[in-house]
Parts: structure tokens; C-alpha cells; sequence
């Protein structure tokens, strides 16, 4: 090895990204510009959040831009350098994912070439009970990805199948053919998935994008990104390397990454070294730490700040009894000072996490999720009132919800009061139809054109009067939406305040990694088809962190939630009793 390489360990909230970024401006003050340095991480989030930090306290001066290029997922950073070879020369054209609706056509040419199933519409996130019923299609994209991130042949197909939870059938369906000729395709046809150009770049043993290179979250690496940083350790032009990670966090079991990978590196270790050398978490309390260290079952890498937090175990028997808990877990974290941070629900499957967004919602609370679309009923539905009879357009139930409110508070049919022009366009294509509709939105056009404000007796006057609670037999969405946004007016008026979407944040444990929430809800439920899996000493680890992460995402109140039919995940039992 040529480069000087330090390895820093530190559990949730330890720091780690903040001490990389000490680590840049120190070789900075050495003499290192920025084109000196790439720093790569796991997502394209945490990138942009490096980005952001470096540009606020390292590189005041630099065009953010720059900072940006420099910032980057590894995959990204191997793009790069493939590109800069002449590897790969249109990467809009020639990268495909299965999760681009736009590369669809693509991965749907193949199927039907073969006869295979396929939805385009499954992503590849480890949600068991959708993965154990993929289309045969999926299973051969799912598997070919695993595969080469793992450095294996199709032959070895079946490794990939036990570690994903694939329901595969050899009997009926010959993998390791149609594994080898998606790989063929791909070749003929100058395509690539984010694990080819990894394997490509270390394939032509590309060089480093910089002489100092800075890797986060290193425990959540492929075997095959791992072996292509290794390469890059190794180059004559690699000066110091620095990781970062956290064993306990690696959770992408499901992609192939594994915590020994972080561990095996010769490197100078710093950070969480031993018992003694535990850095302190800025973000979990005592108690907290202390349950998610039970999870874990053994000592993390981090020490717990000061704060004692508040741990429960709570057992909401009904969707009114759930939103009654978050609402109290709410008023807990309104309590709290600083900026208002978010109560996060977690659980381990999508579905399980959209059935708790479905139970909230129904019970009056709107709710949201991490990543962007998953969580839709407060964003964004298509007006009718039936599913024969949906509109292309859309409407934002929160928006309506708030238009409603001022509309039930109004006092008379020529009500002045002011109303936002987003409100009154909301309530115009909620409640009416053909000409009605298009004669209402021009005379709001008409106002917005003239500067005049909207008031309240307009959109009385637009939607047939001043109709008090029979608006709602007038709005044109489907029962359903209806009755969700008269409950949400029931508890805003019950409590005092209205909770907005983005206060509530379903989603599942991986989608929060990296993030934290004042109060976190963790789900404990567990797939009835996974339990055997936890007999397996790697599998039971795996969920271990999974839980882990799931609990260290709290900042001051962690509440281990026994809802639904799902059984308990059987590690989870007694924690926070």
C-alpha cells in the first residue's frame, strides 16, 4: 500500500461526517486544493450534505458547483473516471435503472424477448413481502445486480437468492441462462447498471479522481465498490485515504454490502477504538441508547450525550389509539427547544409503513414520508368521486383541508376576508365541473392578473354559496379523501393546532438512515415468512442493525410500537417495557 489510510469508527451521532470534513480543512491548511480531493459516500443525500458543510466550512469561497463535483456517491465517482476514459461516452443514454419509468422500455424489450413477467414499477428496496413475489422478470434483474456487486458468476445464482428472499424456482425457470444473457444484452447494446460501470472501472484499473481520497459510510459498500477503492489505495498516485463508518449501521445486506468489509482494511484506527475511546452521540440520550444497545445486544461504538430521553413500549389497540399516540408524541416534541423537528414512524417493510400511514391518515392525522411519493394521500389525488369517473387533475387534500377551514369559519356570503389564491384555486377544481369550473378560474386569473386579492365571499359566490358544512357533499373526490380531511378538522378543533404532513413522516428504517427525529415510533413488527431467517447467525445480526437504526434515529424519545397483526419481531420483546 502506497497511502497513508486512516479508518474513523463512530456510532449514530458520533460525528463521523464532521470529522472528515476536520480532516479536509486540515489537509487544506496543508496546501491541498480542491481538484486534490474527492469525497465520496453512500447516497446522493449525504453527498449534497457533504457538499453543503464543505462549502460553509472549508471552502467559503469556492464556487459550490466545484464543491458539488468534488461530492459524490462512489458510484458516481466511478462513473466519472469511466467517462473520462471514453468508457463510457453518454451516460443519459447508456445508464439505465430498473426504477427509470423512461429506461422501462429497455428492461421491457428484454422480457418479452424471453417470455418472462416483469413490473417496472417494483423498485429494489429489501421489502420482503413483495420480494418473495417478484415477477420472474424482476427476480433476474434483482439477482443479476446482487451478483455483480458480489463479484459472482450467474452460476452462483442461488447465493444471491437466499440473501435477497427470493421465491426462485429452478425447476422452472433457468436463471443462470437468463442471468448471463441480461449481462449479454446489456454488453450488445452498450448499457449499464450502477454495479457495471463499478466492475468496469476496476476491470480497466482506472485511477483515483483524487490524490486524497475521503469515503463515508464505508460500511454500507459493495464487495465490488469495496475492491475498486482498495485499487485506488493501492495507485502510485493515491497520497492519504480516510473512512469513516460504523459496523452496527450496515444494513444493505440485500445489496451485498457486509460490516467486515470497513473492518478489514489496514488502516490507523481512530474514533471508537475500544470501551474507552467510545466518542459521544450529540444525538442519543441515555435511555435511548441503553434500548438500542439491547437490540444490538452488545456495547455500540458510540457513548450516549447527556440527556436521559424517555423510552416506551405502547400498544395502541385501534387506528384511533395509534393517532392519539403520535398526537401525544407530537406535543411532546412542541415542548422541546430549537427548530421543529419532525416525529418519525419507522418500520422494517414499505408495506408495513404504508398500512400505518393508511391508519393514520383515516383517523385524521396527515402524515408524509422520507423518501418523496410513498407516502401520497396529503400531497396529491385525481378529482371524482369514483375510480370509473377520475379526472387527470389533481388536488392537494392538505391545501383543501386548510381552504375548508377558513371556508366553515367565514361569517356571511360577502365575507372580505382574504383567501390565498393556491386555496381558492384548490376548493374552484374540488367542487366544480366543465364551464362552472372554467368560468371560476378565470375570474380568479382575473384577479391575480389585476393584483386584487381573493376574498372570501368570491370563492362563496364561485362554489354555490355560502354552504357550511355541505361543502363536503360538494366536493367531487372520492368518499374516502372526504372523510379523511372531516376527521383531520375533528382533531385540529379537539387539540387547538393542525399538524402538517411534513410533522408526521412514515417510512421505513432504511429510508431514515443518516436522519434523526426529536421522537421516533419504531414498529416492531416482523414478516411471519422471515422469522426462520433469524436462525441464521448473519440474517439475525443483519435485522439486529436494522432495529438498531431504526431506534438511533431518536434524539429524545423512542417508543417500540406493537400495532397491527404482524408478530413481534422476537429481539424487540421487553425492550422499552
Amino acid at each position: 500500500m502506497t497511502a497513508d489510510l486512516i479508518r474513523w469508527r463512530g456510532g449514530p451521532g458520533a460525528g463521523k461526517s464532521t470529522t472528515l470534513i476536520e480532516f479536509c480543512r486540515a489537509e487544506v491548511s496543508a496546501g491541498a486544493a480542491i481538484g486534490d480531493i474527492s469525497v465520496m459516500t453512500f447516497s446522493r443525500a449525504q453527498a449534497s450534505d457533504l457538499a453543503r458543510r464543505l462549502h460553509e466550512l472549508v471552502f467559503l469561497d469556492a464556487d459550490p458547483k466545484t464543491i458539488s463535483r468534488m461530492c459524490g456517491t462512489i458510484h458516481a465517482c466511478a462513473l466519472r473516471q469511466c467517462m473520462a476514459a471514453g468508457l463510457i461516452e453518454d451516460p443519459r443514454e447508456q445508464v439505465i435503472t430498473v426504477t427509470s419509468r423512461r429506461k422501462a422500455p429497455i428492461y421491457e424489450e428484454f422480457m418479452a424477448g424471453h417470455g418472462l413477467a416483469f413490473d417496472p414499477t417494483i423498485g429494489a428496496e429489501d421489502d420482503a413481502p413483495s420480494r418473495a413475489d417478484l415477477p420472474v422478470g424482476n427476480q433476474v434483474i434483482a439477482l443479476a445486480a446482487y451478483l455483480t456487486a458480489t463479484m459472482r458468476q450467474p452460476d452462483e445464482w442461488r447465493v444471491a437468492a437466499t440473501a435477497l428472499g427470493l421465491a426462485a424456482q429452478p425447476q422452472i425457470w433457468p436463471f443462470s441462462y437468463y442471468i448471463t444473457a441480461w449481462r449479454d444484452y446489456k454488453a450488445k447494446n452498450g448499457l449499464f447498471e450502477h454495479e457495471d460501470y463499478i466492475r468496469l472501472a476496476l476491470v480497466h484499473r482506472l485511477p483515483p479522481p483524487a490524490s486524497i481520497l475521503v469515503v463515508d459510510e464505508y460500511q454500507d459498500v459493495s464487495p465490488a465498490q469495496d475492491a475498486l477503492i482498495r485499487s485506488w489505495i493501492e495507485h502510485p498516485e493515491t497520497k492519504r485515504v480516510y473512512v469513516a463508518g460504523d459496523p452496527d449501521q450496515s444494513i444493505y445486506g440485500f445489496r451485498g454490502c457486509n460490516p467486515r468489509l470497513f473492518l478489514a482494511i489496514n488502516a490507523e484506527d481512530r474514533g471508537a477504538t475500544g470501551p474507552s475511546s467510545r466518542p459521544v452521540s450529540h444525538r442519543c440520550p441515555v435511555s435511548v441508547m441503553a434500548a438500542a444497545e439491547s437490540i444490538l445486544n452488545r456495547p455500540a461504538n458510540v457513548s450516549p450525550c447527556i440527556r436521559r430521553g424517555q423510552v416506551h413500549h405502547v400498544q395502541p389497540p385501534d387506528a384511533d389509539a395509534l393517532a392519539r399516540q403520535v398526537e401525544e408524541a407530537i406535543r411532546y416534541a412542541r415542548t422541546l427547544p430549537g427548530e421543529r423537528q419532525p416525529v418519525f414512524v419507522l418500520s422494517r417493510y414499505q408495506k408495513t409503513g404504508q398500512a400505518l400511514a393508511r391508519a393514520l391518515s383515516a383517523a385524521g392525522v396527515p402524515c408524509s414520508s422520507i423518501k418523496p411519493g410513498r407516502v401520497r394521500f396529503w400531497s396529491r389525488v385525481r378529482i371524482g368521486r369514483d375510480r370509473a369517473h377520475l379526472e387527470t387533475t389533481t388536488v392537494s387534500p392538505w391545501t383543501l383541508k386548510q381552504a375548508i377551514t377558513r371556508y366553515l369559519a367565514g361569517s356571511s356570503a360577502i365575507d372580505p376576508a382574504p383567501v390565498p389564491t393556491i386555496e381558492a384555486e384548490t376548493m374552484i377544481l374540488a367542487t366544480l365541473t366543465d364551464a362552472k369550473r372554467t368560468d371560476a378560474l378565470a375570474a380568479l386569473r382575473r384577479l391575480k392578473s389585476k393584483r386584487e386579492p381573493v376574498r372570501l365571499g368570491d370563492v362563496y359566490a364561485w362554489t354555490g354559496g355560502h354552504l357550511r358544512d355541505g361543502i363536503f357533499d360538494a366536493l367531487n373526490l372520492r368518499p374516502w379523501i372526504v372523510r379523511e380531511i372531516r376527521a383531520c378538522l375533528t382533531l385540529e378543533q379537539r387539540r387547538g393546532y393542525e399538524i402538517p404532513p411534513d410533522m408526521v413522516k412514515i417510512d421505513t428504517i432504511h429510508a431514515a438512515k443518516g436522519l434523526e427525529a426529536a421522537v421516533v415510533l419504531l414498529h416492531t413488527g416482523f414478516q411471519k415468512k422471515r422469522l426462520d431467517d433469524l436462525t441464521d447467525p448473519d440474517r439475525l445480526a443483519e435485522e439486529r442493525r436494522v432495529f438498531y437504526v431504526g431506534a438511533t434515529r431518536a434524539s429524545h424519545a423512542l417508543l417500540l410500537l406493537d400495532y397491527g397483526e404482524t408478530p413481534v419481531c422476537p429481539f424487540l420483546r421487553g425492550v422499552g417495557a
